[in-house]
């Protein structure tokens, strides 16, 4: 497989382009949970630290995130526009792609009011795979690829008792051919978990499939998609994991 995912880490590796890969950074989320009475002092540039961190442990060459850069979905507040530049700054010189999420409007005003160099775009077609954000659908030359790429899950799963990011990896779905003429049959839909350290995501549960477009219509089979946990070890099956959050609820009425 020509995807690695970066042992410890929220992120994982294109092989075949040393591309490193990340979602969700949601820059700013510090600055809402103030509000809750909780402070995180200097959270953009220690997720800078983090994808550094992870690009280097990689060997990749240049970074690919996948939307959601900023957290509030309309205008930023001006804690969080500064707190963006602090990243980006932190960053400056490297390669950069951003896929545009559905919390990016006015990223680019803010890119161009701090000199912030960085292409957005909504969809980033790279070697065998296609990068997104994933709350739209992809195009049809997206869907000739082996591995589509997204973020805007946020996933996660429990394990002993705890709540842990996650990924999830499906094969094509039996909705695949009522959305798209032509696509390839061996795809791979690879949801990416937050990179953000502040948010460990939402659990696999009976929604997870209708946030996400591509499991909702089936394009991409949820019931039988795989969970891995940051170290790349499979957690079960999608379909079993709800089964479980459903168990325990039953078990708590």
């Amino acid at each position: 497989m020509d995807i690695l995912f970066v042992n410890g880490t929220p992120a994982l590796l294109i092989k075949r382009e040393k591309v490193l890969v990340a979602g969700d950074l949601h820059i700013g989320a510090e600055t809402r949970m103030k509000e809750r009475g909780l402070y995180f002092s200097k959270a953009a540039a220690r997720m800078a630290e983090d994808l550094l961190a992870a690009f280097k442990k990689s060997g990749a060459r240049s970074i690919v995130l996948l939307g959601d850069i900023k957290d509030n979905v309309s205008y930023s507040s001006r804690d969080e526009a500064e707190a963006i530049g602090e990243f980006f700054s932190a960053l400056r010189g490297m390669d950069i792609s951003i896929a545009r999420g559905n919390h990016d409007a006015y990223l680019a005003r803010i890119f161009k009011g701090q000199n912030i160099d960085v292409k957005i775009e909504d969809e980033i077609l790279l070697g065998n795979a296609a990068l997104m954000h994933g709350n739209a659908w992809p195009s049809d030359e997206a869907m000739q690829k082996e591995y589509i790429i997204t973020g805007h899950g946020h996933i996660a799963a429990k394990r002993g008792g705890k709540m842990e990011k996650a990924w999830l990896m499906a094969a094509i779905g039996s909705g695949a051919g009522e959305r798209y003429g032509k696509f390839n049959k061996n795809a791979r839909l690879i949801v990416a978990p937050a990179f953000n350290a502040l948010i460990t995501g939402t659990r696999i549960n009976g929604k997870t499939k209708s946030f996400i477009p591509l499991l909702n219509k089936d394009v991409f089979d949820f019931n039988n998609a795989k969970v891995y946990d940051l170290g790349g070890n499979v957690l079960g099956n999608a379909k079993r994991l709800v089964e479980e959050e459903r168990e325990e609820k039953a078990e708590l009425d």
